[in-house]
């Protein structure tokens, strides 16, 4: 576990500073390399440029993509490496929690959140990572175009 955790580039989008900030020194005091970024928008650009394994962020941006339009262009567009996709919201309805699954979120915590719970989470991500990694071991990188093609 502890070798996947090197490699596991962990990307956060939370519109406050201070939310982001507590996550992301737990994170990184596990050990993770972890970037933050002030809007979905921003993470998207990010995750075309160079993909993360784990996904944290928030539903709601405003104006900008919300989590769930992030977590569906990251579905669409990268199948593999697989990436574990983790929301916090106050939205805690049943309909807005299956929205969030239905757009590809692995997970979905209803905020205020335990710092615990969400260090569980990501464990459990990760072992969902190293399993889908064994499964397929050549497929590194496989766009959603190129998957549909396969």
């Amino acid at each position: 576990m502890s070798e996947l955790k090197k490699d596991a580039r962990i990307y956060l989008a939370f519109k406050n500073s201070k939310d982001s900030s507590q996550i992301e020194d737990t994170l990184v005091l596990d050990g993770f390399d972890v970037s933050t970024f002030q809007s979905a928008g921003a993470l998207w650009d990010a995750f075309r440029q160079r993909p993360a394994r784990i996904v944290i962020t928030e539903r709601r941006f405003g104006s900008d993509l919300s989590g769930l339009d992030l977590a569906r262009n990251i579905r669409k567009h990268f199948v593999l490496p697989y990436c574990f996709i983790v929301i916090l919201s106050t939205m805690n309805r049943i309909k807005e929690i299956e929205e969030g699954l239905a757009a590809g979120v692995d997970d979905y915590l209803i905020r205020p959140h335990n710092p615990f719970q969400l260090r569980s989470r990501i464990l459990v991500g990760l072992r969902w990572l190293d399993y889908i990694d064994r499964q397929n071991p050549n497929n590194q990188g496989v766009s959603g175009e190129t998957a549909a093609a396969l």
